[in-house]
């Protein structure tokens, strides 16, 4: 069976002089601003690094746990699944800034699965769940209703 890699990328605009990767990089902030996440397991913890395990609710019967490592940098957080979610074979993600742009924040999520499990509701439903998250992190959604 073929593989396949879905790559999904959004940006949001931030309030000027906001510090929006210190909003993605607490994990308090992700425990009390998302809904989904029903507990954090920290394996380790510095300035520059996390280790730590997620349970969270995919809508099934018991919360979904994924194993993640994030590193970051002054303009960057890199996210390794090391224990991806259920049907999804590896998981990476990026949050950064651009100097040029200071008051956007962007995501990149990109996901392997299996050809067989992609469907256009698959796209989407990872789609919204990446939007969601940028939007409850930073407190900004990039399409307000008039």
């Amino acid at each position: 069976m073929s593989d396949l890699c879905l790559s999904l990328m959004t940006k949001r605009n931030v309030v000027p002089g906001s510090d929006p990767l210190a909003q993605i990089w607490s994990l308090e902030h992700w425990i009390s601003t998302l809904n989904r996440v029903c507990h954090i397991n920290r394996i380790s913890e510095s300035a520059t690094r996390q280790h730590f395990i997620l349970h969270f609710d995919a809508g099934r019967p018991d919360p979904d746990r994924v194993e993640v490592e994030r590193v970051r940098s002054d303009d960057r957080i890199c996210v390794t699944h090391i224990i991806p979610p259920p049907n999804v074979l590896a998981l990476s993600a990026e949050w950064w800034i651009e100097h040029t742009h200071p008051n956007v924040i962007f995501a990149k999520r990109c996901l392997l699965i299996e050809e067989n499990v992609y469907s256009p509701n698959v796209a989407r439903k990872m789609f919204v769940l990446l939007s969601e998250n940028v939007d409850r992190l930073t407190g900004q959604t990039l399409c307000r209703p008039k």
